[in-house]
């Protein structure tokens, strides 16, 4: 007893001292694919569970690895960065280097590096493998906290406070789509001191008021609760949840209130009778300890005695490509990556290669090369890592005999014991099972019949595939897109009677052609967030905001006769726009007693920053600030005091459009398409689903799809793109496409369906 006290009193200090050391960071070397080796320091930060480096005599990170997306960490130089290297790479001992590979694609990054000795190498291993263990295991709440923490980080100034600015650049990054109206409520309940700006703590209860639904919180409550009588949920109610509307079995009180204080991981809340705040309930409704899949099927729990016929097996074709079967990367950790994704069967496509030693490629075509022997060599390593039931060598070959020779020998040589070259049962009448066969390796290949030679052994290509060997010219040519006017790079292929080409190369992913029965669905708009408009800044608070105007064609006096035709709305009615006189000021129009008044909102440079302001003693970081102030503080001028109230809505210059129909529903719009056979034929109307909403109803590849626009404050948000106006983003997408090469090309209504689509279906 006392030598295992003090082996676990010993260990859990060894490797909090571990993680301590790494969070210090120690000085690395790293190799780079693309530069010569540099020295960095290289640490982590474990409240936000990242790898960070940056330049040994700076303090700011150049970069970070989330440890979530961590899938493997290698002892070795088992990278291409130390072969590009390969001067530099001799002299470092491979005891010395390890490789992080992560990512959330197929085609894992690799981050290559070099410690200083073979102990601090250890230590990196150990106490990133402790910490990856630790993140992906962790409860919903923890990673939602370190994952909030981190954004914070980015976020924060020196003074570790974010304004509303920050937020509202920072919600784009993550999708989150809010009215500004929305945002600022939000932002004001958190901003309990009314400095404009919040602390982490604030950040966080921010960020639950932006999550949770309380419409779906009552019904879902109202479902195993009738009185509501505190904002929590305790063991008891969570129980009668489970049971009655998850209807889940085996729930008992005792263990439901263990699962809670294991989710939680809240000394303070470790109690018997513990419960969940409101949030916190919503919360676990969405987390993976409340997820459907019952992880007692995690572990294998079928009969694995029957033959193996008797299975579906996990199955990878083609297993060494990265990409495209024309062009991209051979890669042994292809293998490595399928094998621990769980595949049971994978494909080697063998040819000759040099030095009578057969190579791995997709024959025929422009896909790298990549050794036989090291093929095998991954697949020994990492076979066996995720499960220890039999792996299927699918060969494709088409090597000659004696490099089937060498092919043979090399398994052998590599794979020993774990190379199944017996019957299991000499007398079996049926397949082996995958129990019995667990830890080996079988290959899948046809055996040379009887009586044939070398000279007999003939490779069989399939007629549809494409075979380089007889074309006259291949490589990348531009070709002109005959909509969009530009010239985009196609992997062309010149055979004797034919020329083939590839799509475009670098061509971004369409979306999913298939249309959702019952919601309209987003375009296609590029990634970039932001505004399409040039020299408008995507993080200026007040440019989304409906009282801006921006730059009125009428100016001075568009502005009166906008605020006359809403006086309805009372003194203070106002509306901002860009100055006409002064260049990078603007002008603030508002109605009182039945006449309009202007002002100048005058900006100045203080300590290189922009200030706004109406009057010299009280200045603004920026408009959006100036006009919060003013609708909470009266104006004051030598005659009169006033608050701004009422903004002037923005002027509908969409209505009396030929494509807008403001009373057609989603089945008439669709009923209107079909009569026009053409691509590109469009309506715009109201969403009938969502206020402040308009949809675009669109034909596009024979069929009637429906593209969503947002109306955020004063602008018209379809993806990231936004808009001052209906018209602007209708011009825009009638010279841009709005659905893969598809732009809106044909306005339709009822009169122009009946002058030219009579017959038409």
């Amino acid at each position: 007893m006392a030598m295992n006290g003090f082996t676990l009193g010993t260990f859990i200090p060894e490797m909090e001292q571990i993680i301590s050391q790494l969070e210090r960071g120690t000085l690395i070397t790293r190799f780079h694919p693309r530069k010569r080796p540099e020295r960095k320091t290289l640490m982590v930060r474990r409240e936000t569970r990242q790898i960070l480096w940056a330049r040994t005599a700076a303090r700011t990170f150049e970069g970070s690895i989330e440890m979530r997306e961590v899938k493997e960490i290698r002892l070795g130089k088992f990278s291409k960065d130390f072969d590009k290297w390969s001067d530099e790479s001799r002299k470092i001992e491979n005891i010395r280097c390890f490789v992080i590979f992560y990512g959330s694609e197929f085609k894992l990054k690799v981050f290559s590096v070099a410690a200083l000795s073979e102990k601090e190498c250890e230590l990196w291993i150990r106490g990133l493998e402790n910490l990856i263990q630790d993140t992906v295991s962790s409860p919903f709440p923890l990673q939602v906290e370190r994952w909030l923490r981190k954004e914070f980080y980015n976020m924060e100034s020196v003074r570790e406070v974010v304004t509303m600015k920050d937020i509202k650049s920072f919600l784009p990054r993550v999708n989150c789509k809010i009215a500004t109206c929305k945002l600022r409520e939000y932002f004001q309940e958190v901003d309990t001191k009314k400095r404009s700006e919040i602390t982490f703590d604030e950040f966080v209860e921010f960020y639950q008021k932006l999550m949770f639904d309380e419409s779906i919180f009552q019904e879902v409550r109202s479902s195993f609760c009738n009185a509501v009588a505190d904002n929590s949920v305790s063991a008891k109610r969570l129980t009668q949840f489970l049971l009655t509307v998850q209807g889940e079995r085996n729930v008992t009180e005792k263990r439901v209130a263990r699962h809670m204080r294991d989710y939680l991981q809240d000394n303070l809340r470790n109690v018997p009778e513990p419960y969940f705040t409101d949030n916190e309930f919503m919360d676990f409704l969405f987390s993976k300890q409340n997820d459907i899949w019952d992880q007692r099927y995690d572990e294998v729990h079928q009969d694995m005695t029957r033959p193996l016929s008797h299975y579906w097996v996990s199955s990878s074709h083609n297993t060494y490509l990265t990409g495209d079967q024309f062009s991209s990367e051979s890669s042994v950790e292809a293998y490595a990556r399928c094998l621990r994704l769980g595949c049971r069967c994978i494909e080697l496509d063998c040819w000759d290669g040099p030095e009578g030693l057969p190579i791995i490629y997709h024959g025929h075509t422009l896909t790298t090369r990549i050794k036989f022997s090291d093929v095998l060599n991954t697949i020994k390593e990492h076979a066996f890592i995720i499960s220890p039931y039999p792996v299927i060598l699918s060969i494709e070959d088409n090597c000659s005999l004696p490099q089937q020779r060498a092919m043979a020998n090399l398994m052998q040589e590599v794979f020993g014991d774990l190379l199944l070259t017996q019957p299991v049962d000499k007398t079996e009448t049926k397949l082996p099972s995958p129990h019995q066969l667990q830890n080996k390796i079988i290959l899948k290949h046809r055996k040379l019949p009887e009586g044939k030679t070398e000279e007999d052994s003939v490779s069989v290509q399939s007629e549809d595939e494409m075979d380089l060997r007889n074309t006259v010219k291949n490589g990348v040519l531009y070709l002109q897109d005959t909509n969009e006017k530009k010239w985009n790079p196609h992997f062309f292929v010149l055979t004797r009677n034919k020329l083939y080409y590839t799509g475009c190369v670098s061509a971004q992913n369409d979306l999913d052609g298939e249309e959702e029965a019952d919601s309209e669905t987003e375009s296609n708009s590029p990634p970039s967030v932001g505004r399409h408009r040039e020299g408008i800044p995507s993080d200026e608070l007040h440019y989304g905001e409906e009282w801006f105007h921006g730059k009125l064609p009428g100016g001075r006096d568009e502005a009166k006769e906008l605020l006359r035709a809403y006086s309805h709305l009372g003194d203070g009615t106002f509306l901002v726009r860009e100055s006409e006189t002064f260049v990078g000021d603007y002008s603030l129009s508002f109605w009182r007693q039945d006449k309009v008044n202007h002002c100048r909102i005058k900006s100045k440079q203080e300590k290189g920053k922009t200030k706004y302001y109406l009057i010299d003693c009280v200045c603004f970081d920026n408009l959006y600030n100036l006009i919060a102030h003013y609708r909470a503080h009266p104006l004051r001028s030598q005659e009169f005091l006033i608050i701004l109230r009422e903004p002037v809505p923005q002027p509908k210059k969409h209505e009396g459009k030929e494509w807008y129909h403001p009373h057609f529903s989603r089945a008439h719009a669709e009923e209107l398409l079909r009569k026009v056979p053409h691509d590109g034929a469009f309506i715009v109307r109201p969403s009938e689903n969502e206020q402040n909403t308009y949809v675009i109803s669109f034909r596009a590849e024979k069929n009637i799809k429906h593209c969503r626009i947002r109306l955020d404050g004063r602008l018209y948000t379809v993806g990231n793109m936004q808009f001052e106006s209906l018209v602007e983003l209708i011009n825009y997408y009638e010279r841009h496409p709005l659905y893969k090469k598809v732009k809106l090309t044909y306005p339709v209504n009822e009169g122009i369906v009946e002058r030219n689509f009579q017959v038409s279906k």
